[in-house]
Formats: C-alpha cells, sequence, structure tokens
C-alpha cells in the first residue's frame, strides 16, 4: 500500500510540476510560518439520514414481505425523496415493521469509475440499464460460477457501467464550466478527450455486466432534466473539480489498481487496466484544473477548496455481495476497498492539494 500511495502522489506532483512534499496529515504538527496548521485528517463522520419504505405504497407489494436489499432499496429511496436521498449507495436496513422497511443512509460514497454529472442539487444523474445491444462487445466465457456469484458481478458491473456511462456527460459538463470562465485550450481539448475514453469505459463495463448477466445490457436515455447546471463561479468550478475530478478521479484509479492485484480474468483485467491508465489522466486533468483556477483566481478560490478539504469524509464503499471468488473478477472486497479509498484520501489526496495550495500561495 505505501508504494502505490507514493506512486500516485508522486505522479499526481510531478503532473503539476512539484516536489513530493511528503503527507499533509500531521495533524496540528505541520505548522508554517503564518500559523496554517495545514489539514486535521481526523474522521470527519458524513450526515446521516433515515428513509422509511412503505411495501404496499412505495413497491406495489400487496403486503408484508423482505424488505428490498440495499441497492435496490436506494433507488427507491431516491424515488421516496427522502432527505439526503442523493447519498444512497451506503444503506442500511435498520428495521421492519410489517411492510415498513426504515433505512439509514450517509453521503459521500465510492466507489465507481468515472465522475459522473451531477444535477444542481449534486445528485447523480444516471440511467437506467436495459436490454440493448448497442453498448456490448463480445467476449469469451468467464471461468465456470455459480448463479448468485454471476448476479452478483453483473450488478457490480453493472454499477460501474453506469458510473461510466454518465461521466461522460460529466466530462461534457466539465467543459462547459470551462468554457464559461475562460480556460486555456489544453484543458478543454484534455476534457473532450476524456469524453471519449468515458464511452470506451461504459462499453467495456456494460459488455462485463452483459456477460455475467447473461443478456445484452446497455443505458436507457439519460433524462437531463430542464438544464445542465454550470458553475456560477470559478470557486464552484474549483470545488467541483476537486470533488468530482480531483477527489473523485484519483479514487476512481486508486482502487482500480487495488482491485487488479487479484483480478486474473482476462477481460476484467483488461477493463481495469485501461480505467487505472485512463482514470490517471483524469486526475490529472482535475488538479492542472485546480492549479489553473488559483492562478486565475488567489485567494478566493483557495479559501473555497481548504474549507472543502476541511470536512472531506472518510469515503465508504457502496454495500454489495462479495465472496472471495468475485476478486478474480474485479469486484474488490468492500471492506478492504473502503479502508483503501480512506487511505487514497489521507495519502494521496489531500497530500496533494496541500502541496498545490502552498506552492501558489508561495
Amino acid at each position: 500500500m505505501a508504494k502505490r500511495d507514493a506512486r500516485f502522489r508522486t505522479r499526481l506532483l510531478l503532473s503539476l510540476g512539484l516536489v513530493a512534499l511528503g503527507t499533509a496529515c500531521d495533524k496540528q504538527k505541520d505548522r508554517s510560518d503564518d500559523g496554517d496548521s495545514g489539514y486535521d485528517c481526523s474522521d470527519h463522520e458524513d450526515p446521516v439520514y433515515r428513509t422509511t419504505i412503505s411495501l404496499t405504497a412505495d413497491t406495489g407489494d400487496t403486503g408484508p414481505a423482505t424488505c428490498p436489499d440495499p441497492y435496490v432499496a436506494a433507488g427507491l429511496i431516491q424515488e421516496a425523496g427522502g432527505a439526503g436521498a442523493w447519498c444512497t449507495e451506503y444503506v442500511t436496513l435498520l428495521a421492519q415493521d410489517e411492510d415498513l422497511c426504515t433505512y439509514e443512509h450517509s453521503c459521500f460514497t465510492c466507489c465507481g469509475y468515472g465522475r459522473p454529472l451531477l444535477d444542481e442539487e449534486g445528485r447523480p444523474v444516471t440511467s437506467e440499464t436495459r436490454r440493448s445491444e448497442a453498448w456490448r462487445e463480445p467476449l469469451p466465457a468467464s471461468a465456470p460460477l455459480s448463479d448468485e456469484q454471476r448476479r452478483a458481478l453483473a450488478t457490480f458491473w453493472r454499477h460501474n457501467a453506469e458510473a461510466e456511462h454518465a461521466s461522460v456527460a460529466g466530462f461534457h459538463r466539465f467543459a462547459l464550466d470551462l468554457l464559461a470562465h475562460g480556460a486555456p485550450p489544453e484543458l478543454l481539448l484534455a476534457a473532450q478527450h476524456a469524453a471519449r475514453q468515458e464511452v470506451a469505459h461504459a462499453v467495456r463495463c456494460f459488455s462485463l455486466a452483459s456477460r455475467y448477466a447473461g443478456e445484452p445490457l446497455g443505458p436507457a436515455p439519460m433524462d437531463l432534466g430542464g438544464r445542465v447546471p454550470v458553475a456560477r463561479n470559478l470557486e464552484e468550478l474549483a470545488i467541483w473539480t476537486l470533488r468530482d475530478g480531483a477527489l473523485g478521479e484519483t479514487l476512481a484509479a486508486y482502487l482500480a489498481d487495488c482491485a487488479l492485484e487479484q483480478t486474473t480474468d482476462p477481460a476484467a483485467r483488461e477493463a481495469l487496466e485501461e480505467v487505472v491508465r485512463d482514470e490517471t489522466e483524469h486526475a490529472e486533468l482535475a488538479w492542472a484544473t485546480l492549479a489553473w483556477a488559483l492562478d486565475v483566481g488567489g485567494a478566493r478560490v483557495a479559501q473555497a477548496l481548504r474549507s472543502f478539504l476541511s470536512s472531506a469524509a472518510e469515503p465508504q464503499a457502496y454495500p454489495r455481495q462479495w465472496s472471495e471468488a468475485l476478486a478474480a473478477h474485479g469486484c474488490m472486497d468492500p471492506v478492504a476497498e473502503q479502508a483503501a479509498a480512506g487511505r487514497c484520501l489521507r495519502e494521496v489526496v489531500l497530500p496533494v492539494a496541500e502541496a498545490l495550495l502552498r506552492a501558489r500561495a508561495a
């Protein structure tokens, strides 16, 4: 893990033209001459919400039944519009009373690949998955698996496919943000290139989901609502870029690299290798955008970024079925994934952010 941390941290620092300054997570020990204490990287708890779903009203069941699993419940919570309903991937069933199912759900989830488009309230804009031949490439058959294992892998790769597909829209919105705030052409060209890469990622992931599901899968039309949100000012652009790119894309690349260690299925390995390569480039694009925003916006952008980072929560892995047999097909143990995501935040994202902020303040 330490070698991976250093490798990702160093690559991002080099892409920014900065020297590796080491970790910034020394909890009040790293004081600069102006009294700045750096980041306190102690744990930050996520907002926690509770939503109750009626099996009769919300699912159409005629009487008491078993409460839906977390993946299904996430969609029902979204439809119910509970508080914080856009944070529903981290879902825990608390209690069932007859036909009422009460779930607890929290914000700041990981870990899908890509940087999905978010609406004006911060909710991911994704398409439903449906039967489709258009998004499937032919793949060799996988090793023998049980029906339960195939279902779990189909769900896992469908989740990633939906995130990658939504990331196509995410990068086109990012390009609009860049245009709206006068970004240089190299950032715009990189954003357009990233959108094309996300299309390829979505095809790979839908192809894997189709293989495990035993039927061709692809995205339904995407409902973009009234309009696609564009950052209102440079500070908002910087915060969105930090959240979706510098953090989200760095996490995606880091976790895909972790998953590769145990992945032996050739098709899954090929998909993850592409994700690691491309999402690392996308992370570098995000950090380069932050550097540009700091050069243009100065102290006001730095203040916005520091405010966001000071409350950065430990990412939570979305709940899913898992067994050791799934690791060979790219599906990482959620407990290990969550630990790795927290480590990436502490040992890669926060140190790089600190190095960039200090360099631009010098």
